[in-house]
C-alpha cells in the first residue's frame, strides 16, 4: 500500500451532519453561488455553512446515489464547500485582510478555486499551495483566471521543497543554475512568452495534469531564455536527446566517472561538452520545459545497468514515454516522479493514466466521488460504499482501487472480504499487467496471513507470469520470497530461491536482477556470515548472466565479487 494513500482516512475530523431536515442542494450557477457569498460574507459564519452545505450534498447522494457525482451542480457545491474548508483549515493565512480578501473573491469568481481544490492531492502542503495561489491572484488576477491550470500546477508543484538530488543524483548541486524560485516570476515568465509566440504549445490549451510536468523545474529561467533559442524542430524532438555527444570516456572501465566533472551544468555546457544518458535526459527535459513542452525525466535498469531517457507531450498532445530508451538493453519499466508528491511513478502507470485519465468522460465523476470519500473519512461503512460507486463509474482508475485497499488496511476488514476484493482487482486488470501484480501481491499477502494453501501456487504464477517483458515485477515478487526465508532464518531455503530466481531471469534480468535480487542478497549472507554461501551466490550468477565487464553493471558486480573475495581470504578456513 502506498504510504500517502492513508492520508485520506487518518487526518482530521470531519463536521458531521445534523440529523434534522435539510433543504435540497440548489442548482449550481452564478446567482446560486453569489447568494452564497451574501449570506456567508465572513469567516465566522463559515463554520455552520460548511455544516449546512454537507447536509445537503449528503441528502443529494443519498437520493440519486452514484448519479449524483455526473451532476454539475453537485460537483459545482462540492468544490465550493472544498474550497471553504481550505480556508477554514488556514486562519493564520487568512488572518491577513489582504489575503481573506483575496481568497473570497477567488471563491466568488469560481474558476481557478474549483481547479485548484479538485487538483488538491492529500499529500500536498494545503497551507503553502494555498498561499502561492493567493501570492499569484494578488499579483495579476486576469492572468490567473486566463492561466489558470499554469497557476494551479505551480501551486501544487512549489508547495513542498524539490528533492535534495533534484535534477538527478550524478551532478553536484553546486553547479545546476538553480535561481528565480519565486514563483510569481516564474508564472509571469510563462505568461508572457506564451504571448510572445516563444512557446511550442499554446499553455492555455494545456490541462494541470499536462502542466505540472512543465513546471517542475528549478533551473534560472535565462535557461529557459536559452531553450527557446534552439533550433530543434518540435516534430524531431527526439533529437534533444541524441544531440548531447555521449562522452564514452566517463563509463570506459579503466575510469568509471558518472558524475558531471565540471564547474556548471548549463544547457549550453552540456552541449559542447557532452555527457552520459543522465546528462542527455536532463537536458532535453529542460530544452522542452522552456519551450512549453511538458517533459519528463525517466529511469531504469537495463542489461548494462542503469539508464536515464525522456518522456515528452508530442503535438498531437499524446505522449512518447521512449525518447532515448534503447530496446536493445531491455528496460521493462521506466521510473519518474509525480512533481505534485514528489512519489515515484512508472511508465506503465503514466500510460494507463494518460490513456485512462482527464480525457475519460467519467474521470471527472469518479474524482467527485473521491472527493466526497474525502469528506466523509471519519465513516469506513459510507466510504466503502462512495469508493464502490466510483470504481463503478470508472473501474479502469487505478486510484479508487488503491484508494479502497488503503480504506480496507486501516479498518481491520475481514481476509474473506480482503479476498473478495483483490481477486476482482485482479480480474480487472488483467490487460495491465503492473496493476494486475499489485492485486496479486496484495492477495498473496492476506493468503498468507491465513495459512492458505493457494499462496505459494499464487507466488509462483506472479514470478511466471512476469518472465518476459514485465520481468522487473517477476523479480521483486522472488525478491520477497528470497527474503521472507532469510528472515526465517531458512538459510538454505533462501539458496534455493535465489539460485531459481537467477535460472527465472539471468538470461535478461540484468540491472534490475542485480540491483534488487544478488547484492541485497549477497549483502545479507555476508551481514549474518554466511560467506560461503555469498561467494557462491555470485559465482552462481556469473555463469548465467551476460555482463559487460565495461559496464557500470559490470563494475558493480566486480566491486562486489572483489569484496567477498577478500573477505573470504580473511576468514579462516
Amino acid at each position: 500500500m502506498k504510504k500517502g494513500l492513508a492520508i485520506l482516512f487518518l487526518s482530521l475530523a470531519v463536521l458531521s451532519c445534523p440529523a434534522q431536515q435539510v433543504d435540497p442542494l440548489p442548482a449550481w450557477d452564478s446567482r446560486a453561488q453569489a447568494a452564497w457569498w451574501d449570506k456567508n460574507p465572513t469567516p465566522d459564519v463559515w463554520p455552520q455553512a460548511v455544516t449546512d452545505l454537507t447536509a445537503q450534498l449528503a441528502a443529494s447522494y443519498q437520493q440519486n446515489h452514484a448519479s449524483a457525482f455526473s451532476s454539475s451542480d453537485f460537483q459545482g457545491w462540492l468544490e465550493h464547500l472544498e474550497w471553504i474548508r481550505l480556508g477554514l483549515d488556514c486562519p493564520d493565512l487568512l488572518s491577513d485582510p489582504d489575503n481573506l480578501k483575496t481568497f473570497i473573491a477567488l471563491g466568488k469568481d469560481g474558476t481557478v478555486a474549483h481547479l485548484f481544490v479538485e487538483k488538491l492531492d492529500p499529500r500536498d502542503n494545503r497551507k503553502q499551495a494555498l498561499k502561492i495561489i493567493l501570492d499569484l491572484a494578488k499579483s495579476n488576477p486576469d492572468d490567473l483566471r486566463e492561466y489558470a491550470a499554469l497557476g494551479v500546477a505551480y501551486s501544487l508543484v512549489f508547495d513542498q521543497p524539490f528533492p535534495r538530488n533534484w535534477p538527478h543524483a550524478q551532478v553536484e548541486q553546486k553547479a545546476v543554475p538553480i535561481g528565480d524560485l519565486d514563483v510569481v516570476t516564474r508564472f509571469k515568465f510563462y505568461v508572457q512568452a506564451n504571448r510572445d509566440k516563444k512557446l511550442d504549445q499554446d499553455l492555455t490549451q494545456l490541462t494541470f495534469e499536462n502542466l505540472k510536468f512543465l513546471v517542475d523545474s528549478e533551473i534560472k529561467l535565462s535557461e529557459f531564455t536559452y531553450a527557446q533559442q534552439s533550433k530543434i524542430s518540435y516534430s524531431q524532438f527526439d533529437d534533444a536527446f541524441f544531440s548531447i555527444n555521449y562522452d564514452t570516456t566517463r563509463t570506459s572501465t579503466a575510469n568509471i566517472a558518472v558524475t558531471w566533472g565540471y564547474d556548471t551544468y548549463n544547457l549550453q555546457d552540456i552541449e559542447k561538452k557532452g555527457g552520459i544518458c543522465v546528462d542527455q535526459a536532463y537536458y532535453a527535459t529542460e530544452l522542452g520545459k522552456g519551450r512549453g513542452i511538458p517533459t519528463l525525466y525517466f529511469h531504469g535498469q537495463g542489461a548494462d545497468g542503469g539508464h536515464a531517457w525522456v518522456g515528452y507531450m508530442m503535438k498531437s498532445g499524446r505522449w512518447n514515454l521512449d525518447c532515448g530508451r534503447y530496446e536493445s538493453q531491455n528496460y521493462p519499466k521506466g521510473y519518474a516522479l509525480d512533481p505534485q508528491t514528489w512519489q515515484v511513478i512508472d511508465d506503465t502507470r503514466l500510460t494507463n493514466f494518460f490513456k485512462n485519465g482527464d480525457t475519460n468522460p467519467n474521470y471527472q465523476p469518479a474524482k467527485n466521488a473521491i472527493a466526497w470519500t474525502g469528506i466523509n473519512r471519519n465513516d469506513p461503512v459510507l466510504c466503502r460504499k462512495i469508493l464502490d460507486d466510483a470504481r463503478s463509474i470508472m473501474p479502469e482508475l487505478a486510484e479508487t482501487w488503491e484508494l479502497e485497499s488503503a480504506l480496507l488496511e486501516n479498518t481491520n476488514a475481514s481476509d474473506d472480504d480482503k479476498k473478495s476484493f483483490y481477486q476482482s482487482w485482479i480480474q480487472q486488470f488483467q490487460t495491465f499487467p503492473d496493476m494486475k501484480v499489485e492485486g496479486q501481491r496484495h492477495l498473496l499477502a492476506v493468503l498468507k496471513k491465513s495459512d492458505d494453501p493457494g499462496a505459494h501456487d499464487l507466488e509462483q504464477d506472479i514470478v511466471l507470469q512476469n518472465r518476459s517483458s514485465g520481468f522487473d515485477q517477476g523479480i521483486q515478487s522472488a525478491s520477497a520470497a528470497i527474503f521472507e526465508k532469510i528472515d526465517a532464518g531458512d538459510w538454505d531455503g533462501a539458496r534455493l530461491e535465489y539460485e531459481k530466481t537467477i535460472r527465472d531471469f539471468g538470461d535478461q534480468g540484468g540491472g534490475t536482477l542485480f540491483y534488487n535480487v544478488i547484492s541485497p542478497y549477497v549483502a545479507a549472507c555476508l551481514k549474518n556470515n554466511q560467506l560461503k554461501l555469498a561467494d557462491r551466490a555470485l559465482h552462481f550468477a556469473e555463469e548465467r548472466m551476460q555482463i559487460d565487464s565495461g559496464s557500470i553493471l559490470g563494475e558493480d558486480f566486480g566491486k562486489l565479487k572483489g569484496k567477498v573475495s577478500d573477505l573470504m581470504q580473511q576468514s579462516p578456513q
